[in-house]
């Protein structure tokens, strides 16, 4: 029977845990993660092990033949599979199979919300095992696929545990107080605090115990410690989290921020700007993937790729109104500019106004400005920006050789590409006939060195000239500008900064990217080192 309100909430955690209604894993399963935790774990009792459940011997060999995992050779027996997987991988499958006990198909209310909490956890375990297949074999991504599937087991469990009751007072309920203060509330504990009991009780790992209990924190708090890496499970459950999030949130208005999960794709673990489109996109067939593995009903959620689509286009109109609101919110905009602009007919009038005509990205009158209030911002937010000077090497040789029309088509390639490498919200502005700057607000400088090295490479793989033995590439200039205590740096000191940088890219021969970043009042200079291939 399902439990009143009145009961569940009289209901301590440790209750919880202990309830009938919370399946143990099954022997087969404790003797796997047993074997799984030792740091030279046995094939022969793990292989003797699974074949006392056929059941789970028959799934394990089928999710080895699966297109899930890409095996180029066929397993024919449970003796081929386990060395070909890893114990970490069938530990993860053994408990990914017991976990999917976790459902309810006879309710149609609850069935309802026990596919919205599975789809959010298959995301969150698809999106941990994504992070993790990009370190180069430094963590193992079926680990953190278990973790990130784990994270969220409370929700599942309370729901599995209190029923409708659940439903009723922490999943339906729309205000202003997350799911996580709803269960407080009521409960006087959370989900995350279940998730991590659960754990403990099944003898996992204190490394997945400690990680779930942070995976709610803000992205904020995550991308300025220093000791957070690209390596960090705690990083990687708190990036999944807001994936999700952001996921679920999209799929109703397409107009939802992103900045926090691209702030902790980019900022950690060194996402390009054109790569976190494709995470989001790709995430969407993978949990359809999982489903089916595990046999889990996660409904029919809509097709994100279309969704995000429209995200994208939205966000882009949503982010070109805010640049424009940079200049018009800046007091150093003449009084008679600033009138001439809010009195305009039409967007279209205010944006040309401040757009180049060759290249349509902003021009050299909007940047001062704009970059003033983009300054005035990272002071109130204390958050660091940078600004780019790209200045195309040997460009007026080609003009005299190849003619202005080709090298206005390259102009207007090269425009593509900049945008192409930096998020919607940054901004591109034509700064000279063949200089450019990029302002960027939030950023650290291992983004600032990522988006620097994928520029020059695009530059150099892409621009072809009529002459194939000549390579266009390109010389870039950094500020960093990090807002300290008691010193505001001015716009135009910004760019100088920044043009003398470029200059000194140039004297080196170009194809280099300088930076100059403030430290104790004084602008110090660093090469900055090609972290991608060229």
């Amino acid at each position: 029977m399902d439990y009143s309100p009145e009961q569940i909430v009289a209901y301590s955690l440790e209750s919880i845990l202990a309830s009938e209604r919370i399946p143990s894993l099954p022997e087969v399963a404790a003797r796997i993660v047993e074997i799984a935790r030792d740091p030279d774990p046995n094939y022969d009792q793990l292989i003797e092990t699974i074949r006392t459940d056929p059941a789970i011997a028959g799934r394990i060999v089928k999710t080895a033949n699966s297109a899930l995992l890409g095996m180029r050779t066929r397993a024919n027996s449970i003796e081929q599979a386990v060395p070909r997987l890893g114990t970490t991988m069938v530990r993860t499958l053994v408990l990914g199979f017991c976990l999917a006990e976790y459902q309810n198909r006879n309710s149609l209310n609850l069935r309802r919300s026990y596919q919205m909490v599975w789809r959010e956890s298959l995301t969150q375990a698809a999106v941990a095992e994504a992070l993790a297949e990009r370190q180069g074999g430094k963590v193992d991504p079926a680990n953190w696929f278990l973790a990130g599937l784990l994270q969220d087991i409370g929700r599942l469990a309370l729901l599995h545990t209190c029923g409708e009751a659940y439903v009723e007072n922490v999943l339906e309920p729309e205000d202003e107080r997350t799911q996580r203060q709803r269960e407080q509330e009521w409960l006087g504990f959370t989900h995350v605090e279940v998730s991590q009991g659960l754990c403990r009780k099944w003898n996992l790992e204190s490394e997945f115990v400690d990680a779930i209990g942070v995976h709610h924190a803000s992205a904020h708090r995550v991308v300025p410690l220093k000791f957070v890496s690209s390596t960090s499970l705690p990083a990687a459950l708190i990036t999944a989290t807001h994936v999700s999030e952001y996921l679920e949130e999209v799929s109703h208005n397409p107009g939802s921020s992103r900045e926090h999960v691209e702030r902790l794709l980019m900022q950690v673990f060194a996402f390009r700007p054109n790569d976190v489109f494709r995470l989001l996109a790709d995430i969407d067939s993978r949990v359809g993937e999982l489903s089916a593995t595990f046999g889990i009903d996660v409904g029919r959620p809509p097709a994100m790729e279309s969704i995000l689509a429209e995200a994208q286009e939205l966000l882009g109109q949503i982010a070109l109104a805010s640049q424009m609101r940079l200049v018009n919110a800046n007091p150093g905009i003449e009084r008679l500019e600033r009138i001439r602009l809010e009195t305009a007919e039409s967007q279209h009038v205010r944006e040309a106004a401040w757009k180049d005509n060759l290249t349509g990205a902003f021009n050299r009158g909007w940047l001062e400005p704009a970059l003033s209030s983009v300054i005035d911002q990272a002071h109130q937010h204390q958050v660091p920006i940078g600004l780019l000077l790209i200045d195309l090497d040997k460009f007026r040789g080609l003009n005299q050789e190849a003619g202005p029309q080709f090298c206005n088509m390259l102009l207007q390639k090269v425009t593509a590409i900049l945008r192409e490498c930096v998020r919607l919200s940054d901004s591109v502005v034509r700064y000279g006939a063949d200089e450019f700057v990029i302002t960027l607000k939030d950023v650290n400088s291992d983004m600032l060195t990522m988006v620097c090295d994928q520029i020059r490479s695009r530059i150099r793989s892409e621009l072809l000239t009529p002459d194939p033995s000549r390579q266009i590439t390109c010389s870039i200039g950094v500020a960093y500008y990090t807002p300290q205590s008691g010193i505001a740096v001015r716009a135009d000191s910004l760019i100088r900064e920044a043009d003398k940088s470029v200059s000194a890219a140039r004297r080196k021969g170009g194809d280099q990217t300088i930076m100059t970043f403030l430290e104790g009042g004084r602008w110090l200079t660093q090469v900055l080192e090609a972290t991608i291939a060229k």
